[in-house]
């Protein structure tokens, strides 16, 4: 009782609703954006060029390298498309070749599609492999836990991961490439 609103509802000439949302820094310029702290695709370039082939990890440059993300990569045998996933199975990175571009638009986004997807599933093996290995160490029984982590966490064996791999490798591929 006795709250009453930030200005009267009368008084509306001098109130503006989203003045609260002004974020604004009075050393602002005036051609400046919100987006321009993102950086810009030559920041990227230009850190990944003074760092060649490093990769990206998870957290802060200033953490130790033993808490770096794992990462699961897999290229195609053509060595076109190269996808690199964390271990959840989300996409981290995707590298295309230079001849990517004798592909149609429909053709790459099909490769690229079907790599991230043995890429996840890869990523997604190692994280069954560790979550039974620690499961282990706590008693839990084998059965129960492989059978909890294939059907309710859907998680794909190492076996199924690489029976995937060569089943998608053979077929698109003409079973040259394992």
């Amino acid at each position: 009782m006795g709250d009453f609103p930030p200005h009267y509802p009368d008084d509306d000439d001098d109130y503006d609703d989203l003045s609260a949302l002004d974020f604004s820094d009075a050393d602002d310029d005036a051609n400046a954006s919100a987006l321009d702290a993102l950086g810009t695709y030559e920041d990227i370039v230009a850190d990944e060029a003074s760092d060649p082939g490093g990769e990206w990890t998870a957290g802060s440059e200033d953490e130790d390298e033993d808490h770096a993300a794992p990462m699961f990569t897999v290229t195609n045998p053509p060595e076109t498309v190269t996808v690199t996933a964390f271990m959840d199975g989300r996409v981290h990175r995707i590298e295309l070749a230079p001849n990517v571009v004798n592909l149609t638009e429909r053709d790459l986004a099909d490769e690229i599609l079907v790599i991230a997807d043995l890429a996840a599933q890869q990523a997604k093996s190692a994280q069954y492999s560790f979550m039974l290995a620690g499961m282990r160490e706590h008693g839990h029984d084998d059965a129960a836990t492989r059978d909890f982590l294939t059907r309710d966490l859907n998680l794909p064996t190492p076996e199924q991961a690489d029976d995937a791999r060569a089943q998608v490798f053979s077929t698109r591929y003409g079973g040259e490439h394992g």
